[in-house]
């Protein structure tokens, strides 16, 4: 099978989930990406409980199809290791705070200078320039900062963050998205260069449509009424729980003629309210926000879940359950379309990963390796790169390059 990144080779500097989800997605179709990593202890992200033999799945969720080289950085000998297999590699991608590469001699300058086509990736916090560079960048300080956060959540509350660690992947995709992008450039010019992608610049992005409209006409989205999903919205774009204690989220609003008049049809609400002249337009149900939320959520409580949303389908309405984490892994859509992916690691056992998101006809991302133990590939990389095992033996000897996989076959436990 030819993969669509074949013969793309990547020195992997990154950790936790910004920089390691992007270089993943060049893993998963194909590319070569070698983590380098610290000795013995490799990449803060191992550490994330819970875990399994020391094994973590939060970090494995981002580190498949990669192979892991260990390395002293910090010894003149390690850093001429590395620039010897920047010659050969095509992108070089990290995620410290500016200025950290430059200082172990891989920065910009250095690497440019040994493969003028290499490309250097800098994920961060805030840019590699500006008043915040180099202060620590983290998911939900760029959540905060970004504007993000007070547009989340409903008027009697709190801003609110995401569930998840959202700005961390929307900014990996960006990095991923950078690097493809100075790949397809180099076809072009010939020429490396540098990516810079940050976590604020994808968190402020994630809301262009209303900074847009902000910037344009000045319209403020202050955090809607409790039920209402969106200030810009109605009690038609929300989420309500039902009699059997589930929930579901409305979207009654778009697609349909006389929304109202469908939605309080399936939701049983008498007809004087479903004719009520105040609700028939948008322009109306956005003038009376609690009354009309009060009304879908009164009515909402008087059905088990699957029987409301039954109702509104045969309305032409959408609306969707808010599954729990059972529901989402069981779900058929999410099976049929693959999601969910499993590998056997030795000393651990089966582990599953979600899968790829994006399917592609002709060369689709596909699981080949599980996600690297520590200098796993130590002595497969540097024989690739033209070292014998003398010499191989040798920088092991000088604490140059890790013996972790030596250990392991000598009875150690597998460096996770």
């Amino acid at each position: 099978m030819t993969d669509a990144f074949e013969g793309i080779r990547i020195l992997d500097f990154t950790q936790l989930e910004q920089g390691p989800s992007a270089t993943q997605v060049f893993a998963d179709f194909g590319a070569d990406v070698i983590k380098v990593e610290r000795i013995g202890d490799g990449e803060i992200g191992r550490r994330q409980f819970p875990t399994i033999n020391g094994y973590s799945p939060h970090w494995s969720a981002t580190n498949r199809n990669k192979r892991s080289i260990s390395v002293d950085l910090k010894n003149s000998e390690g850093r001429s290791l590395i620039l010897e297999l920047a010659k050969d590699a095509d992108i070089v991608a990290s995620n410290f705070r500016p200025g950290v590469m430059d200082k172990l001699g891989l920065g910009w300058k250095d690497l440019s200078a040994v493969n003028p086509r290499i490309i250097v990736a800098y994920a961060s916090g805030y840019g590699q320039t500006g008043p915040y560079a180099l202060r620590r960048g983290q998911d939900l300080a760029a959540q905060a900062i970004s504007g993000l956060m007070a547009l989340t959540g409903t008027q009697d509350g709190p801003p609110t963050p995401s569930g998840t660690f959202m700005i961390d992947y929307l900014a990996s995709m960006q990095f991923a998205q950078g690097m493809m992008i100075a790949l397809a450039a180099r076809d072009r010019t010939g020429r490396g260069q540098v990516v810079d992608s940050c976590l604020l610049n994808a968190a402020v992005a994630s809301h262009l449509q209303e900074g847009t409209t902000y910037l344009t006409q000045g319209q403020e989205y202050p955090r809607p009424v409790a039920g209402i999903a969106h200030s810009h919205n109605t009690a038609l774009y929300g989420t309500y729980q039902c009699r059997d204690g589930r929930w579901y989220v409305l979207v009654g609003e778009f697609y349909i003629h006389e929304p109202w008049k469908r939605c309080a049809t399936a939701l049983g609400l008498p007809d004087h309210v479903i004719n009520d002249a105040r609700f028939q337009s948008n322009e109306g149900l956005l003038a009376h926000p609690k009354e009309t939320t009060r009304l879908v959520r009164e009515a909402s409580l008087q059905f088990d879940r699957d029987e409301l949303l039954q109702r509104y389908a045969e309305q032409d309405v959408l609306a969707a359950p808010v599954n729990e984490y059972d529901d989402v892994f069981s779900d058929p859509q999410v099976l049929h379309n693959e999601m969910v992916l499993e590998a056997e690691i030795p000393g651990v056992g089966p582990v599953k990963f979600i899968g790829m998101p994006v399917k592609l006809s002709d060369t689709p991302g596909r699981l080949r390796m599980p996600p690297p133990s520590v200098g796993e590939h130590n002595d497969s990389v540097l024989t690739e790169a033209g070292l014998d095992l003398q010499k191989i033996a040798e920088l092991k000897a000088a604490g140059i390059v890790g013996t972790e996989r030596d250990d392991e076959k000598a009875g150690a436990p597998t460096r996770w």
